[in-house]
């Protein structure tokens, strides 16, 4: 089975809780900020944790140049960010980042785990919407099981790759 890829974009300190919620769907969590601060802390939390579950790889940087940094996607985790203070103002599901996002997805699609921040625009509605999305070559629907709504509060939706059209 290949190695599976969460990407964690604008995280802050929010590492433990995704590690558990994420362990079904990946091998492997890469946590991305671009606040330098954080590392005694990220520290901390590897010298905490207890396998198993996905191995959690930490970097600093800009998310629009750490992402080409990253060779596949399988599930990209995205919550609780903002424009406000302590935000990175980052329109990660926006028009502007999400076709970057999308080249480094696995061929084969994944899921989106996410609260939709920062959605200014309509991506995230119109992701979660009964019928879903398509745009940028990729098709967005919300999945039938929503495991962590309830809980935390995030939305899982798939995401494939759109079919073509044509004879």
């Amino acid at each position: 089975m290949r190695h599976r890829v969460a990407f964690y974009p604008c995280c802050g300190p929010d590492i433990e809780r995704p590690l558990d919620l994420l362990r079904l769907y990946a091998d492997e969590v890469i946590f991305c900020d671009i606040n330098k601060t954080l590392r005694p802390r990220w520290q901390r939390c590897l010298n905490a944790l207890r396998p198993p579950g996905p191995r959690p790889t930490f970097l600093i940087g800009d998310v629009r140049q750490v992402i080409s940094q990253i060779t596949w996607i399988n599930v990209l985790f995205y919550r609780r960010d903002s424009d406000g203070e302590g935000g990175s103002g980052m329109v990660v599901l926006g028009d502007s980042f999400l076709p970057q996002l999308l080249q480094r997805f696995a061929s084969e699609g994944g899921l989106i785990i996410t609260d939709g921040p920062n959605s200014r625009g309509s991506n995230f509605k119109q992701m979660i919407r009964p019928n879903g999305m398509s745009k940028h070559g990729w098709s967005f629907r919300r999945s039938s099981e929503q495991p962590y709504l309830e809980t935390d509060g995030v939305y899982l939706v798939t995401v494939s790759p759109t079919e073509a059209v044509g004879g």
